[in-house]
């Protein structure tokens, strides 16, 4: 058996995390209100397509696709669909 392991993201000491799996259906974009100072978002879209990120510098991501940003400012998700 063949593993690959990849550091995703790292973290500060006592920071607080919270891991969301969301399942998505293709749809309108959602918005999302910037967070508190200094939080950032870490996607890994699973399967699909999704445009992910900064409410005016979204990225389209594919499956396998990691993409991190800044939470504390207004940042959009939006499902796309299968590829």
């Amino acid at each position: 058996m063949t593993s690959t392991d990849v550091v995703l993201g790292t973290y500060t000491p006592g920071a607080r995390r919270d891991l969301y799996f969301i399942a998505a259906e293709p749809g309108p974009q959602r918005s999302s209100d910037p967070h508190m100072p200094g939080v950032v978002e870490h996607v890994v879209l699973n399967t699909g397509r999704a445009l992910v990120g900064l409410a005016n510098e979204s990225v389209e991501l594919h499956a396998g696709d990691y993409i991190a940003y800044p939470g504390d400012v207004p940042h959009v998700f939006q499902a796309l669909g299968r590829v």
